[in-house]
């Protein structure tokens, strides 16, 4: 018999559960990947996030073809055209059993489910796995079979049942024989020919590297997680977010390399290890909300009263903040900075949404495309999570009251402005005490730099105030 195993956002070849088993089961495996360009460019993904994604794809073909799987691409406009196609190959390539990973999406489910309805027509069975998760959405819920809205709860059912369920992935084995698809065969050179920009070539994309750069994290780095995970200039955080968001890292294989290394030590709080392995949960966590909850896919506030709040809709002001020219340095430099690299430091991320939602009153959705439209990891769930943590419309979110000061948070996590003096190069002759606020600075108006597009205390009084009138409003009108 001919086995499929059809990947989406788990590109590794390793640490696989639909290969695995597909491999012991079936002497013949293909695999297939769709590239939907009108679904890319309907989602506003990142350039730098396509790049990386197609330089991964053509180290992952060269590595499954070592197992003696051939790894299809194939063209399809959107997700809708998936079903048909793969009946199509199904068919006509004698194709009996289709394997993949679950994923989480409202979008993806809905593919999926579409999937398996039309293979079943042709008599194909899909085998649906759940590598994308540490611990699958659908298994956790509360003592009244409800979802968890909070994760400090989640989190401590996450970790017991990580506890139980860790344990190696079986390999991959090698297979006598492939299929390449017709459909596919001239199709490669064109596909990616529009999608290779050379913007992710600082990322590594061989699973060999990809695993060079975890095991040195976890020997090096992690220890020090917590000391250094808020410093911007400093190398404190892992940056294994864009393998996490194409999945070629998987969070259970993760899981099992701090478990080797650390042993029961890992699940003791305070260490620099425990708080990275917290990180996972909180990416487990939002695909959760997603699963559970999926409103939030829809553009929609996870507390859905907020979907009629009254943002501003100042397109200037939101210019200034993509543009990294507020007047607040610390968030022009993180802005800066992800434009030109596609990255941005965890911390910078809460700051420059903070800013966006909370002093110039912008929807948080503009902010959320915008990211997806740079980031080098973006990742819907983790980015919509974080966005609507910021704005306080989410799960679990900050008080509406909760404002970062940008000046302070400057202060406190890059004194020296080693970070800030990188991407706001206009600052340099700005004496270390002012650095953070130049427009206190007697010569200020020296400098090419603008001044702050809002005034701190102004904007915090404002926002607190449309917060509290509006939760006022909503209890009332509940009456």
């Amino acid at each position: 018999m001919s086995a499929l195993v059809w990947l989406r956002s788990d590109l590794r070849s390793v640490w696989h559960s639909p290969f695995s088993y597909a491999t012991e089961h079936h002497s013949e495996v293909s695999a297939v990947f769709f590239v939907t360009h009108k679904q890319w460019q309907h989602y506003g993904l990142a350039t730098i996030k396509l790049d990386l994604l197609v330089r991964r794809l053509l180290e992952l073909k060269n590595e499954l073809q070592a197992r003696g799987i051939g790894l299809n691409l194939v063209s399809v406009p959107t997700f809708a055209d998936i079903p048909e196609t793969l009946a199509t190959l199904c068919r006509e390539h004698d194709i009996t059993k289709l394997y993949f990973n679950a994923e989480y999406e409202l979008d993806e489910r809905n593919r999926d489910k579409a999937v398996k309805v039309r293979l079943a027509e042709e008599g194909v069975e899909s085998g649906v796995f759940h590598d994308t998760c540490a611990c699958r959405p659908d298994k956790i819920l509360n003592q009244s079979a409800e979802p968890y809205k909070v994760f400090t709860p989640y989190f401590k059912v996450w970790l017991e049942q990580l506890k139980s369920t860790l344990m190696p992935v079986p390999g991959i084995k090698k297979v006598s024989q492939s299929q390449i698809f017709k459909q596919s065969l001239s199709t490669d050179e064109d596909l990616i020919s529009g999608l290779l920009t050379q913007e992710s070539d600082d990322w590594p994309a061989a699973q060999e590297a990809i695993l060079q750069r975890l095991s040195g994290y976890l020997e090096e780095d992690v220890a020090e997680y917590n000391e250094l995970r808020d410093i911007p200039s400093q190398p404190g955080t892992s940056k294994l977010s864009p393998y996490f968001s194409m999945g070629s890292l998987s969070p259970v294989q993760v899981a099992n390399a701090m478990l080797n290394r650390f042993g029961d030590k890992l699940f003791e709080p305070g260490g620099g290890a425990y708080t990275w392995l917290k990180e996972l949960a909180w990416r487990d966590f939002y695909r959760y909300v997603m699963y559970h909850f999926p409103h939030v896919c829809r553009h929609q506030c996870f507390s859905t009263k907020y979907d009629s709040f009254a943002w501003q809709s100042d397109k200037i002001l939101f210019k200034a903040w993509c543009e990294g020219q507020t007047g607040y340095p610390i968030v022009d430099a993180a802005m800066r900075c992800l434009n030109q690299t596609g990255w941005m430091h965890n911390r910078l991320r809460m700051v420059v949404a903070s800013f966006l939602a909370k002093h110039l009153r912008l929807p948080w959705r503009w902010g959320e495309d915008y990211f997806m439209n740079k980031l080098i990891d973006g990742d819907f769930a983790s980015n919509n999570g974080g966005w609507q943590w910021s704005a306080s419309t989410g799960t679990d979110a900050a008080p509406y009251f909760r404002i970062f000061n940008p000046a302070s948070q400057g202060k406190r996590y890059d004194e020296e402005g080693e970070f800030l003096l990188k991407w706001v190069p206009e600052l340099s002759a700005v004496p270390k005490k002012y650095l953070h606020e130049p427009q206190k600075w007697s010569e200020a108006a020296s400098l090419n730099y603008p001044v702050p597009v809002v005034e701190h205390k102004q904007a915090v009084s404002e926002t607190k105030a449309q917060f509290a009138n509006f939760l006022r409003s909503s209890t009332e009108s509940q009456k």
